[in-house]
Parts: structure tokens; sequence; C-alpha cells
């Protein structure tokens, strides 16, 4: 299996001109796929807390598929954002030096020509226009400390480019920061704030998922569903309420692999061709409405069709299945017998200290 394995971690700070502490994020990693397994240093992320933070849990969504692993093997994304979080709370100091941001077409450039666009309009989202053609000149030099805003618009999480490109792991000198940094304090109440969440189970992998009472939609395979929540549910209520992520992506994973499955009377809708989708979009409706026998003499699907879950033919049913799961959430609505609904508590995880949390399971 294709996969980056994960050796080490290192995190630099130092604080900018407005006060702000900013933070460098550095990775030793090998390919398992590639012989000799020669391990390697590597920036990955730069910039404040709340923007470094959302790179580790993009990289937390790679963990629950395997994408990102230790030697040992499989790293659980809750506790791969832990780490990070105890190494950002004690990380080395990041010293003041300067350097060129030359411009070329080499591999290596801090600012390849390719990109000249793209950090032009970086540099304007961020406010920093007056300073792009400095910059696109290619003999800009700059303080890592004094420049730290302009180093963001272009290295940071919203920015053009990568940062390794301009910080390396040997920057950072061996010398903890001095005290005064402080993180966000963890919330013991922070699985509070954990949505009500409801899941089906479409097939082996599939999950149908709702939040709050939102419309249903396919979150996808099991490990995709929840790298997606860990995304786009658990970083941003971790910015407000620190040590949500650790307590509730166990609560989801456990949600996603115990789901019952859909029921039978389940109607679901199709759409064959929602504005602004592309082509083959239609035609994946058309072959799902020909293994239903909704298609005409020319195996075009009605603009507008529906059927019962459990009418999906049992032959070739993968087939069908497949072509079901494979479509856009715009082209789907999934309509669930109310009925069926049932409410299952869940117990909270170790980490915090709420008694129970009542999600809607079924």
């Amino acid at each position: 299996m294709g996969a980056t394995v994960l050796t080490g971690k290192k995190v630099g700070a130092f604080q900018a001109a407005d006060g702000e502490w900013m933070f460098a994020l550095f990775e030793r990693t090998y390919e398992k796929n590639c012989y000799p397994h020669i391990d390697r240093w590597s920036a990955i992320a730069f910039g404040r807390y709340s923007d470094v933070m959302r790179r580790v849990f993009r990289n937390a969504a790679s963990c629950e598929g395997g994408g990102l692993q230790s030697r040992a093997g499989y790293i659980r994304p809750e506790n791969y954002i832990a780490t990070w979080r105890s190494l950002l709370a004690k990380p080395l100091r990041l010293p003041d030096w300067t350097f060129l941001l030359h411009v070329s077409t080499s591999f290596h450039a801090a600012i390849p020509v390719a990109a000249l666009d793209d950090v032009r309009s970086s540099l304007t989202a961020a406010g920093l226009a007056h300073r792009v053609e400095e910059v696109v000149g290619g003999r800009l030099r700059v303080s890592l400390h004094k420049d730290a805003a302009l180093l963001e618009a272009i290295y940071g999480e919203s920015g053009a480019l990568s940062v390794w490109r301009v910080l390396q792991e040997h920057d950072c000198s061996n010398v903890p920061v001095a005290p005064g940094l402080k993180l966000p304090a963890r919330d013991r109440s922070a699985l509070e704030r954990m949505p009500a969440v409801r899941c089906y189970r479409i097939d082996a992998e599939n999950r149908l998922v709702s939040f709050d009472g939102r419309p249903w939609e396919n979150a996808g395979w099991q490990y995709s569903a929840i790298g997606s929540f860990i995304t786009d549910v658990a970083y941003p209520v971790e910015m407000e309420a620190p040590g949500f992520a650790k307590a509730a992506i166990p609560v989801y994973r456990d949600l996603m692999r115990n789901a019952g499955q859909l029921p039978a009377e389940t109607v679901i809708e199709i759409t064959r061709m929602p504005e602004g989708l592309e082509d083959y979009c239609g035609r994946a409706a058309d072959e799902l409405a020909g293994y239903l026998g909704l298609a005409d003499g020319e195996g075009r699907a009605p603009e507008r069709f529906s059927f019962r879950f459990g009418d999906v033919p049992a032959e070739p049913r993968g087939s069908a299945m497949y072509k079901l799961c494979n479509l856009r959430s715009q082209q789907v609505t999934w309509i669930l017998p109310q009925d069926t609904a049932a409410t299952q508590q869940v117990d909270k995880a170790p980490s915090t200290e709420l008694a129970q949390m009542i999600l809607e399971l079924v």
C-alpha cells in the first residue's frame, strides 16, 4: 500500500512584530512504496496557531484512511492532533534571519516563475498589493520576524506556495521559546458542541449522514466520512472549544462503524442534470435509470425520477449501487421513513467530563 510514513515532528516559533506568535511545523517522512526508505525533514505549515492547526487537521484526515502512517502502522487522527498540540505548546525558538525571495525556473526556487500570478493574488488578498512588485522582482531580501505577515501571505495556509521553499528543519534552534506562549486552554465541556448525528449504512462502504437535522448526504466510504468530519466539523469547533477533536472523533467513528442498514422504504429522488454539473454526471444518472428500468429507448433517464431503495435491482446490484453512490450530492435527495428513526445514548469519550451525549443513531 502506498502511504507516507511519519518518523518525526518538530515545531519552531517566534513572536512577530505585531506580537502574535508564528509557528513553523516540520515533519520527517518517507514514502512506504519507495526504496530504500530514507526519511527527510520538510516544513509543512507556517502561520498563526489556527492556520497551522488547519493543516494538522487536514493531515489527520489522511491518517484515517491510512495515507499517513507511523513505522508501527496506522495513526489515529485524534492522537495525531493531540501530539501536535502538545508540541505547539512547547516549541523551539526559531531565530530571525534574512534571506532572498529569489524568482527562477528552478523547482526549488523560493518563488517559481510559473507561480508569479498566484503570488500576486495571494499578496493582494492579504492587503499587501503594495509589495507585489518588489516580491515578483526577485531581489527582495526579507526578515523572518519583521516580514512575517508577507511570508505568511505567500507561504501560509491561504498562500500560493508551500513553506518548504524557504524554511528548513535546521533553522530551528535547540532552545525552547521563553515562557509566555500560551495556547488556548482545553475546554472540558467541548463535547457538548457535538452536533446531533444520524447515520445509515448504504452498503458495506458508503454512509448516509445528517447533521443537526439537515438534509441527508452520502458522505462516501467510512474513512472518507470520518475525514470530512475532521476537517469540516471538528476543526472549526476545536478552534472555539479546544479538546473537542480528541473527544469527538472516536465518538463519530463509532457511529459510522455501528450504523444500521438504510431502510428499504427510503425514497430516492434523482435530478438527472442539475445546473453547473459536468456531462458525465448526467450519463451516470442515465446508467442508474437503465438498471432500474426507467431509461427511455435511447438509454436516457427522465430529468427527474424516483424509486425506493429496496427497488435497487438485486442483480447486478453492485453495478447499480455503484452508480447510485457515485452520483453528485446535487443530484440526489434521500427521503427516509420518519417512523424508523431511533435515539440512542452515546457515552462520553474518557477525555471529557461530560456524563453522556445523546446522538441520534440509526
